[in-house]
């Protein structure tokens, strides 16, 4: 069969680190390939390497499936690349204002007036560069990705599940040779993930090839062959019918150090409240939607809760009154912390009770901040830190990094660490001031198997120690934490009993 791609004993750099060593891979026509590791680092920068962004410093790659596309393109004068036919679904997205800006902050999506300096979904499809011409237009794309009754919504309005719709209709809107998907599963419920498959087969039915990471228990039919990415190469080329296991969590020990826990937040006593949370027959509404409708709910000190429902039932905006975060609070009755919304507290007096981690956070810290920043910024309820800080605070938030063993990574900026990493420093962020209550929207969204039971084992021993309520919203069992006991259910911003 032909070859699109040939990478031959090549040592790849990232970031002036060594990321792999004598990598061997050949993709061919008509394969489409699941890349499977226990590193999400090593999984993205092996994307990286197929896309071109990072450094061989030895060894080849060669691209002849852009060969002739690039003879074309050059013989006509115009300016080409073999990264034109490939497009890449990323965990890592941002998105600019209608100026062209990246300065969108976290609480604009709630408000009504200020989230229309973002695109509409379909403006923002409108804007995408589309340099080769296929049958992936934007009414196909929009009716493909169900994004048909969102064309209107502004982009920052959209749920995690919504954001990862767009992102794939993005990529196919350029009409691809190759698509790469980093983890595409994540952030998506459980329906979508079940019809994924289909999806994908259409996708490679109209002529794309697919190479994805992904965990062993989600690799769709339609893909044909899976490489095994560990001690910085490939291991094992198989056909995908050959996987059975997990690769690599037989012998997974947790290194986080119950001790140090421990002593990180051994100044808690028990928390003062009558009760965390209560809504009152809660309703929110943008525009003629109904997002959340008659919602009641108590949270009493100590409870640990699980938010489930589908992608757009009303989480976030369940989330964003909690997190004192939507205007429309002041519109219901709300009470968080035995104080009624609209009784005189301030935002900050709300937000220096809660612990918030979602994957979305890390995209609305300003570029210059490192990862020690983040973290300390977390004792000031500010998206950076603004602030002198003393000694003695300098010294916990390092310890928090060590205790995630990312103290090498203080000064670092936040950019430039694994996503599995940002959520851990995130997580030290909503700890370091020994919250009353934590809340965990899919924060372990993004990290490979082990790191995701490392975050679920980490979160279960804080709650074992701190005197702290608990809500935590994730899409897959597996990853709720043993000491949730309570469950929360939404359908249509509706309660399910």
């Amino acid at each position: 069969m032909p070859t699109l791609i040939s990478i031959q004993n090549a040592a790849i750099k990232q970031f002036d680190k060594v990321v792999f060593e004598d990598l061997g891979f050949e993709w061919e026509t008509e394969q489409h390939w699941a890349i499977l590791g226990q590193s999400g680092v090593g999984l993205t920068a092996f994307l990286d390497t197929i896309l071109g962004k990072t450094m061989v410093t030895s060894g080849i790659i060669q691209r002849p499936f852009s060969k002739e596309y690039q003879k074309q393109k050059s013989e006509a004068g115009e300016v080409n690349s073999f990264r034109d036919l490939i497009a890449i679904v990323s965990q890592q997205y941002t998105f600019k204002n209608k100026s062209n800006l990246g300065n969108f902050y976290y609480q604009q999506r709630f408000n009504s007036m200020e989230s229309d300096e973002a695109l509409s979904v379909e403006e923002y499809l409108k804007n995408i560069e589309v340099k080769v011409s296929g049958p992936w237009d934007l009414p196909r794309v929009i009716s493909f990705m169900n994004l048909e009754h969102l064309k209107d919504k502004s982009i920052i309005k959209l749920s995690n599940g919504e954001t990862r719709r767009l992102t794939f209709a993005s990529a196919l809107i350029k009409n691809p040779k190759m698509l790469l998907l980093d983890q595409p599963l994540t952030g998506l419920d459980k329906e979508t993930r079940d019809d994924f498959g289909s999806m994908l087969s259409d996708i490679i039915a109209s002529g794309i090839h697919v190479l994805m990471s992904t965990r062993h228990n989600e690799i769709p039919s339609c893909i044909t062959h899976v490489a095994l990415l560990a001690d910085k190469g490939i291991t094992r080329m198989i056909n995908a019918g050959e996987i059975t296991e997990n690769p690599g969590l037989s012998n997974f020990e947790n290194d986080i150090d119950p001790e140090f826990v421990k002593k990180l937040l051994k100044r808690q006593t028990e928390n003062p409240y009558q009760k965390i949370v209560e809504f009152r027959n809660v309703s929110v509404i943008y525009g003629e939607n109904l997002i959340l409708n008659k919602v009641n709910w108590t949270i009493l000190p100590n409870e640990k809760w699980a938010l489930k429902g589908e992608n757009g039932a009303g989480k976030s905006t369940l989330l964003s009154l909690i997190l004192g975060e939507n205007p429309q609070a002041y519109a219901n009755e709300i009470w968080l912390f035995d104080r009624k919304r609209g009784s005189g507290e301030s935002i900050w007096d709300i937000k220096k009770q809660i612990g918030f981690v979602a994957p979305e956070l890390s995209r609305f810290f300003p570029s210059n901040q490192t990862c020690i920043k983040v973290v300390l910024s977390g004792l000031f309820d500010t998206m950076g830190l603004f602030k002198k800080i003393s000694q003695e605070q300098e010294k916990l938030a390092m310890d928090w990094l060590k205790l995630f063993h990312l103290e090498k990574m203080a000064n670092r900026l936040l950019s430039q660490v694994s996503l599995e990493n940002q959520r851990f420093i995130l997580l030290a962020r909503a700890l370091i001031k020994n919250p009353k209550l934590l809340v965990l929207d899919e924060a372990s969204q993004g990290m490979d198997d082990i790191q995701r039971i490392r975050f679920r084992e980490t979160v279960d021993l804080v709650c074992g120690i701190l005197p702290v309520s608990l809500i935590y919203v994730s899409h897959y069992e597996e990853d709720i934490p043993k000491c949730v006991d309570e469950i929360f259910r939404l359908k249509k911003g509706k309660t399910v009993f």
